[in-house]
């Protein structure tokens, strides 16, 4: 009766030892699954920078070896375009992977020496994934210029991208120009580098690249129309009905709700972008209502 109980528990004990070395092989098969899965994630993204570098190249958003693209590709992880190479003949080979210092963790060659931007932008923004910085010639045009674009004139950009502000001038290469860009890149996806070029961010690589296109194109226009007298800016009103229509965008949960053209409250009035101008306009008001009254 001993022995057939020892033997009965020496039976269990192998039948639990079995399950769990199932468990256990279970256990290190899923991370391989997933490990696999993310390579194969992680290669596409790859070929996709490599795609829209040809694009940038191709159409004149930067010159000789200008311009830099990242992709954020997990919580610690950044694919990003080598220095000194040109835009339109990288190879995917070429990309380098950092961390999120910024340290080279895969790769022979050094990232651009702006990648400290991107970084930031990742920092700041965690639901940003790409990051794309150019010099397309119109809006960076109005980057000399210190020009933003950021009235609210072109509905498919009202209801698509929002405002364009200007980030201050700030040394290329350095850490002067992620901390230029850190409070107005939390409210936009695009953004005007006085004096340097564009930089535009988004979900994905290709997100980031259509609105560096958006930006060049909106900046072309606007440069157009100033050559035939100026720009009419859209009132107050039409601006709220465009508002209301982001949803068919699908971009009415955008970081960007509006613009600087408002006489009245912004649209969007949350909006701490704008504060500053909406308080300027109050301002402007009350003076030359003052005056008024004084001329009386």
């Amino acid at each position: 009766m001993g022995n057939c109980g020892r033997l009965t528990a020496d039976g269990a004990a192998s039948r639990w030892l079995l399950i769990l070395f199932g468990f256990l092989n279970i256990l290190c098969a899923k991370p391989d699954a997933e490990l696999s899965e993310s390579l194969d994630q992680i290669g596409q993204i790859r070929k996709d920078i490599i795609e829209c570098c040809r694009r940038v190249y191709a159409r004149g958003y930067v010159a000789a070896n200008d311009g830099n693209l990242s992709v954020r590709t997990g919580a610690d992880r950044v694919v990003a375009t080598p220095t000194g190479r040109s835009k339109g003949y990288v190879r995917e080979d070429e990309l380098v992977t950092l961390d999120r210092s910024g340290n080279v963790v895969d790769g022979i060659h050094r990232p651009s020496t702006e990648i400290l931007m991107h970084l930031r932008i990742y920092e700041v923004r965690p639901d940003v994934r790409a990051v794309v910085h150019a010099h397309p010639v119109h809006a960076t045009a109005f980057a000399t210029a210190n020009l933003a674009l950021d009235r609210c004139v072109l509905a498919e950009v009202v209801t698509t991208l929002g405002s364009i502000p200007l980030a201050p001038y700030a040394t290329p290469s350095t850490p002067e120009l992620p901390s230029s860009i850190e409070d107005i890149i939390r409210h936009a996806d695009a953004c005007l580098l006085a004096n340097h070029g564009v930089v535009t961010c988004g979900m994905d690589i290709y997100d980031a690249y259509y609105k560096m296109e958006r930006v060049e194109h909106y900046a072309h226009i606007v440069f157009l129309a100033r050559m035939l007298g100026g720009e009419r800016v859209l009132s107050p009103g039409q601006v709220s009905k465009l508002e209301h229509i982001r949803a068919t965008y699908g971009t009415a949960d955008a970081v960007n709700p509006g613009c600087l053209s408002c006489s009245e409250d912004c649209v969007g009035g949350d909006c701490t972008l704008y504060e500053r101008k909406t308080v300027d306009d109050r301002v402007s008001r009350i003076i030359r209502d003052i005056i008024s009254q004084q001329s009386l």
